[in-house]
């Protein structure tokens, strides 16, 4: 596994985010006295976008569960264990903050205390620990012990997309013991248009073969159309699909040409994929 000790490599991923069915990321309920109840969040000069942060988090939520039904099944790539903690809760994070608090698991403080030399903590013995111990998703995606190496930037509207005009939806809240319409309950949201197209724009570094083919069988899902984003997914919003996916990438031996020029090579998505495919048999000991 790669470090960030040094630079090793770079990809950089672009597509268009063609949105099928209409998007809502909101930006929290509104204050203003006239408007609408939930407005989509939008830059400074009134156009619609969606936050890197969402994204990646979308990308993440569907790469943990992968990686959950994989681990499951005991399937190992490329004699690798491929697994996701639950990062949202402490007990369950693959690296724990605190001792005891899940003795099958060591804590950052135990690797701590193993990483001390001469009473002073070794910091490239540390970070050997924690990649060892942490799971495929906190290596790939970041946790509180490890930089995160994808980078989603901010997906503005497409340059034939700039003029797009927002809507606004009605909505009625539902009682859920009675099944029926709360008195006085009905808002209105705002919303993108289907058919609205957006800038997507992710930077992988430093990752490995097996980091980059996971994260391309998520890019494939979505430029399959099976994964959704933002608000109201339940009520059909949020559907939509990579188009145009570009990859390309450079290479630790062309750093250089890089910095001074920019250049990259072109890399292919199914080429990606199928280089991390499941060996057969697929367990630990195949």
């Amino acid at each position: 596994m790669i470090d960030f000790s040094s630079f090793e490599n770079r990809y950089h991923i672009t597509a268009n985010i063609m949105m099928e069915k209409p998007l809502h990321i909101g930006k929290g309920i509104s204050l203003e006295p006239i408007g609408t109840d939930l407005p989509v969040i939008k830059t400074p000069d009134g156009r619609p976008y969606i936050p890197g942060s969402s994204i990646k988090g979308v990308l993440r939520t569907q790469f943990e569960k992968f990686l959950r039904t994989l681990d499951s099944q005991n399937r190992w790539i490329e004699g690798r264990r491929v697994w996701a903690c639950n990062i949202l809760e402490e007990k369950e994070r693959c690296i724990p903050p605190k001792k005891k608090i899940n003795p099958e698991r060591k804590s950052k403080e135990e690797l701590e205390e193993e990483s001390k030399e001469n009473g002073r903590i070794n910091e490239k013995k540390l970070t050997e620990k924690i990649l060892e111990k942490s799971c495929t998703a906190c290596i790939l995606f970041g946790s509180n012990e490890l930089a995160s190496k994808v980078y989603i930037k901010d997906a503005f509207l497409a340059d034939n997309n700039y003029l797009v005009k927002t809507e606004i939806r009605d909505g009625v809240a539902i009682d859920r013991d009675t099944g029926t319409t709360k008195p006085g309950a009905k808002f209105d949201y705002e919303i993108v248009p289907a058919g609205s197209s957006f800038k997507f724009e992710a930077i992988l570094e430093n990752v490995d073969a097996l980091e980059v083919g996971l994260f391309g069988l998520i890019l494939k899902l979505w430029e399959r159309g099976e994964i959704a984003i933002g608000g109201k997914i339940s009520a059909g919003l949020g559907w939509g699909k990579l188009e145009n996916i570009k990859i390309e990438g450079v290479e630790k031996p062309y750093l250089v040409d890089y910095l001074i020029e920019g250049k990259k090579k072109p890399k292919d998505l199914d080429t990606l994929v199928n280089q991390m495919k499941l060996k057969e048999g697929g367990d630990e000991n195949a």
